[in-house]
């Protein structure tokens, strides 16, 4: 009897380690909220209204993070804080202890985009609790990603959007006029 419920339980350990995978809680905090710059050295924290969507791309390590993970995520009721994604999520094909080439990128119909880049990310295990990703913009880990900001647009950018409505307005004006 006693072999029988050894070799039960190596099954059974068999079976869950095949099925672990690594973990990662890419939930930010309050201390790491999503942001858009206003102005120069002026920024607020992204609410819903923005229209934000984000993806999670990982890859083997030192490789390019292609495989989307997790579905689309949203900045939720509280201002600059990503939603629709468990605290524990599982990459795929993973083991807990891997390092995994990690991104987040964000975009919206408005014309915001954001991304992390490429971090060298430590996975959990598959119980949890996944692996913080995100640290403070004072921190100094290497494994971490710096809170999202959608930066300003260059002046530039900005004088040619004015400039090509300008255009449109003077040219909608001549049309009218001859009809």
């Amino acid at each position: 009897m006693k072999k029988l419920l050894i070799t039960l339980g190596l099954i059974g350990c068999t079976l869950a380690s095949a099925l672990a995978q690594g973990t990662i809680n890419p939930l930010n905090g309050l201390l790491t909220r999503v942001q858009i710059c206003m102005a120069a050295g002026e920024y607020r924290n992204a609410t819903a209204a923005d229209g934000l969507r984000f993806a999670i791309y990982f890859g083997p390590a030192g490789g390019e993070p292609t495989t989307q993970v997790g579905g689309l995520a949203t900045i939720g009721s509280t201002p600059g804080i990503i939603t629709g994604w468990s605290t524990i999520l599982a990459l795929p094909g993973t083991e807990a202890d891997e390092i995994v080439s990690l991104r987040i990128v964000g975009s919206s119909d408005l014309g915001i985009r954001l991304d992390t880049g490429v971090r060298q990310v430590t996975l959990a295990p598959t119980s949890g609790p996944g692996t913080i990703i995100w640290q403070t913009t004072t921190g100094t880990h290497s494994d971490r990603f710096l809170p999202l900001i959608a930066e300003c647009p260059e002046p530039s950018t900005l004088a040619l959007g004015a400039l090509a409505g300008a255009f449109l307005v003077v040219r909608v004006r001549k049309s009218t006029k001859a009809n």
